[in-house]
């Protein structure tokens, strides 16, 4: 049987410049497996060049604090199938609580105006 693997997506809205949101999501109860994650955002420079978190998922740190937004994002000559950064074999959603520590960092390469992060997850369905 062949693996059914769903998009779940998680936005929140970075208002202040600098001023650090944490957030928490909860997966759905259905999600076994989650095998890679993506980001983008409604003004992708901001998120390129401002943006960096931490990502935990059911307790377990994926990604440690600081680790740059722009290695989760994908360009448009990306295959659909390829943008996904791979988690390896998954992480299993466990309690299927996501917690994201996003920071925004002053850059000179951009001025800072609201924007909302878009969080992508690669998942398997039970």
């Amino acid at each position: 049987m062949q693996k059914r693997l769903v998009d779940k997506i998680f936005t929140f809205t970075v208002v202040d410049a600098g001023v650090p949101v944490s957030k928490k999501f909860d997966l759905d109860k259905n999600v076994k497996v989650v095998h890679g994650i993506m980001m983008s955002s409604d003004r992708p420079n901001l998120l390129f060049y401002r943006g960096s978190q931490r990502i935990e998922l059911s307790g377990e740190e994926l990604f440690p604090e600081d680790f740059e937004s722009k290695m989760f994002m994908s360009g448009l000559s990306v295959a659909p199938d390829d943008k996904y950064k791979s988690l390896g074999n998954g992480v299993i959603a466990g309690n299927g609580e996501l917690k994201i520590q996003y920071k925004d960092v002053k850059n000179p390469n951009v001025q800072f105006a609201p924007y909302k992060v878009i969080i992508n997850l690669l998942c398997e369905m039970k």
